[in-house]
C-alpha cells in the first residue's frame, strides 16, 4: 500500500467519523410548533400548499359566516421522547394583538403517550374580538415534569 492510498483511506475514514458524528449529534425535536394563520375565507390562488391548508381549514364550512368563524392562528403541537407513563400536560399562552399585555392561557390533556399531538386554536369570536396572536409560548409537562418548551421570538 502506498502513501496516496493511505491518504485517502485516512480521508474518507474522517469523512465517516465526522458524518456519523453530526448524524448523532442531530435528531427530531422533543417539541415541535407548526403554525398557520388563516386571514381570509378566498382560497389562495398559486401556492399549492397554502391553498391545501386553507382548503382543509375551511372544509364544511357553507356560509360566508362559518367561513368567518375559522378565520384565525391554528397551532399543532407534536411531541416526542417523552416516558409514555404520565399524562402530557400542553400549556398554550399567547398574546393577542387587540389586547396588549394580557396572557391568554390555554392547557390540554392527553393520555400517556411518549409521542403525540394535538391542535391549539384561536379562532372564532376569540380570534375576531381579540386579532391575530402576536406571541405565543408552548410548554410540554410528562407528568409533572417539564419536557420541552418553544416559543415564538417575540415571547419575552
Amino acid at each position: 500500500m502506498n502513501i496516496e492510498d493511505c491518504a485517502v483511506r485516512l480521508i474518507f475514514a474522517c469523512f465517516l467519523f465526522l458524518t456519523g458524528f453530526l448524524v448523532s449529534c442531530g435528531g427530531p425535536d422533543t417539541l415541535r410548533v407548526r403554525q398557520f394563520h388563516l386571514r381570509d375565507t378566498k382560497v389562495a390562488t398559486g401556492q399549492p400548499f397554502i391553498r391545501a391548508e386553507t382548503n382543509e381549514l375551511l372544509h364544511g364550512a357553507v356560509t360566508q359566516e362559518e367561513r368567518e368563524l375559522r378565520l384565525g392562528n391554528y397551532y399543532h403541537v407534536r411531541w416526542r421522547k417523552l416516558s409514555g407513563e404520565e399524562p402530557v400536560k400542553i400549556v398554550f399562552e399567547y398574546r393577542q394583538a387587540k389586547s396588549g399585555a394580557k396572557v391568554f392561557r390555554k392547557e390540554k390533556v392527553s393520555p400517556a403517550k411518549s409521542r403525540g399531538d394535538r391542535k391549539m386554536l384561536v379562532i372564532g369570536n376569540e380570534y375576531l374580538k381579540g386579532g391575530r396572536v402576536t406571541a405565543w409560548r408552548v410548554t410540554i409537562y410528562d407528568g409533572d415534569q417539564l419536557a420541552a418548551q418553544k416559543q415564538s421570538y417575540l415571547w419575552e
